[in-house]
């Protein structure tokens, strides 16, 4: 990274890299406290917090909330390790919830699963009686880090900050695109995240108060300017941004499948807070990317609750209280699933779980494509294929 990459404003923050005196390397700055808009940001602001709200009251009414929510945390770790170049899909990661096993799958999809831990995890801990932004720790992010990382070698340092130089860009760090902070710096530099961002509160001198939209584009960009860790950064620093919004009492919204869409404006943007402190590509990316994801996740909510009641039409022959009434509503969360998960997500016995499933693979609920490379699990068709539909462009408003 040379010198006249970086903003005239910034270089102070320049620093030599131990033992490579020719290498400059990024302090980051402390996190703003204040943003400036460019032209029309602040409407496009006021439009993605609009969405966040159909997307509340969407969520505040539909039935089977937790099940529509589960299947779309998993879609977001497909697509937030998607970015980082893992091959692993949707069906791939149900696939393996529902076997316990990799056989026929590819191996990054242990990647992805512990994205769904590390997400769970930093859930509970913004939703506990006790949580909210105070959950946002320097603890918290450490432990979501070793829950991603756990399948690292041994010795690579899981859930704790990075011992070495690390840089942007493959090859050479002569050619980097970026260097992060050495290690030295990187306690104090978390410190005043976690200090100004994370566990956001007003001060009294300040004259506006951040809307939690730009504190999530702030921390998100910031720690990935500090870059604290050997490896994990970008599903970590992505992790910010939902718990934030979680801890701030809005519904689940997972903005990695738009970030994925745009990869290299998210690239581009991010670099232009780092090298330039030009904030203006981020924000704007930032906007679009909640008011898509919100029109995504409130079209998947709708058309998955209509596909249930469909369902629940062909079932009308069956009890109320019949494992097979009961089953449409568990599939809105496990679109792959086995007799095993049946059985325990239904509290039933294995005899009634393979009957139930029996009953829906009858009707074309469900199906077993291929008993040979997946093993005996069955595929709700129409619930796979609704997610695999690219989103719609949202309407001008």
């Amino acid at each position: 990274m040379k010198r006249a990459d970086i903003a005239a404003d910034r270089q102070r923050f320049l620093v030599h890299c131990p033992d490579r005196p020719n290498i400059w390397a990024l302090v980051a700055p402390p996190t703003p406290r204040r943003l400036s808009y460019a032209p029309g940001q602040q409407l496009a602001f006021a439009t993605a917090q609009r969405a966040i709200g159909r997307l509340e009251g969407v969520m505040g009414i539909i039935p089977n909330k937790d099940f529509l929510t589960r299947t779309l945390a998993r879609r977001e770790a497909v697509q937030s390790s998607q970015i980082e170049g893992t091959r692993a899909d949707l069906p791939a990661l149900l696939t393996y919830e529902a076997t316990l096993g990799l056989q026929g799958l590819p191996a990054d999809v242990q990647v992805t699963e512990r994205y769904v831990q590390a997400l769970h995890h930093g859930l509970a801990a913004v939703r506990d009686a006790q949580g909210g932004r105070t959950a946002i720790t320097l603890e918290l992010i450490n432990e979501l880090h070793a829950i991603l990382m756990q399948d690292a070698p041994d010795g690579f340092p899981k859930g704790r900050y990075r011992e070495n130089q690390v840089w942007i860009g493959s090859g050479r760090i002569e050619d980097a695109i970026f260097v992060p902070a050495p290690p030295a710096y990187l306690l104090d530099c978390m410190q005043e995240l976690e200090a100004s961002m994370l566990q956001y509160a007003r001060r009294e001198d300040e004259q506006g108060e951040l809307s939690v939209l730009a504190q999530i584009a702030i921390a998100h960009a910031q720690f990935e300017t500090i870059h604290p860790y050997q490896d994990g950064n970008g599903r970590t620093g992505r992790l910010l941004m939902p718990l934030i919004l979680a801890a701030e009492g809005y519904p689940p919204l997972y903005l990695s499948g738009v970030l994925l869409r745009y990869k290299p404006a998210y690239y581009s943007a991010l670099a232009a807070v780092q090298l330039q402190g030009n904030w203006n590509p981020w924000l704007e990316l930032l906007a679009r990317a909640v008011t898509e994801a919100c029109d995504d996740a409130v079209s998947i909510a709708e058309d998955l609750t209509s596909i249930h009641a469909q369902w629940m039409t062909q079932l009308d022959a069956f009890r109320s209280d019949a494992a097979a009434r009961r089953l449409p509503a568990f599939l809105l969360g496990h679109p792959i699933v086995s007799a095993r998960q049946v059985a325990e997500g239904l509290s039933i016995s294995g005899q009634a779980a393979n009957m139930a499933i029996a009953a829906l693979v009858e009707r074309g609920i469900l199906a077993m494509p291929d008993e040979k490379r997946w093993g005996r699990v069955f595929h709700a068709t129409a619930i796979l294929q609704r997610l695999a539909q690219p989103p719609q462009n949202p309407p001008p408003r």
